[in-house]
């Protein structure tokens, strides 16, 4: 995982975590508050698929910028390789004087030069295709870690709720205490 994609999860983890934290602490009834986890949690939720999407759409951005300009290269390699060879050629037009032995070396040696600078534009295009599929791939991989995280921190969230839900004091014994209080200011 890149330094960015710890780093979002760790703001995603850390935002969720302060969220849960603000709405356990505020003084709101068990409903309230169960609305209140819902609200944030579709907040959440969308804004991650939000991060995400703008993180694949930036990738893949990228990974058309690094095929065109490795095509680009595929074709300066090309226009290179047949420079050279017009321009072997030409000169093996100009030198009658120059034996067939070295004629046929400059040959090779310009198929040859040719062919690796072929051979390194092809390369260089593969190199980048596989480095484009592997940021999609961590992509989608950091996707679903998100995804999984803020599933996570809603679940906890709603057992929490939960929790809180069952611990409501006994509301016979405050109702006592209320009588008593109002038959000791109120004595008729």
């Amino acid at each position: 995982m890149t330094k960015r994609g710890r780093f979002f999860a760790g703001a995603l983890i850390g935002g969720t975590a302060a969220a849960v934290v603000a709405l356990l602490l505020a003084p709101k009834s068990g409903k309230e508050m169960r609305e209140d986890l819902a609200k944030k949690t579709d907040e959440w939720l969308d804004l991650a698929s939000d991060y995400t999407d703008d993180f694949v759409s930036k990738t893949s951005e990228v990974g058309s910028i690094v095929k065109e300009r490795a095509s680009d290269l595929g074709d300066q390699a090309n226009d290179l390789a047949s420079n050279v060879k017009s321009k072997v050629s030409d000169s093996m037009d100009d030198m009658d004087d120059i034996t067939s032995d070295t004629l046929e070396d400059l040959k090779r040696q310009s198929s040859d030069l040719s062919d690796r600078f072929r051979k390194a534009a092809g390369d260089a295009k593969d190199v980048a295709e596989d480095a484009s599929e592997d940021i999609v791939i961590d992509v989608k991989e950091t996707k679903e870690e998100a995804k999984e995280t803020v599933t996570e921190g809603a679940d906890e969230l709603a057992d929490k709720a939960k929790e809180v839900n069952e611990e409501k004091p006994a509301f016979e014994e405050v109702k006592e205490e209320l009588k008593e209080e109002v038959e000791k200011n109120n004595p008729e």
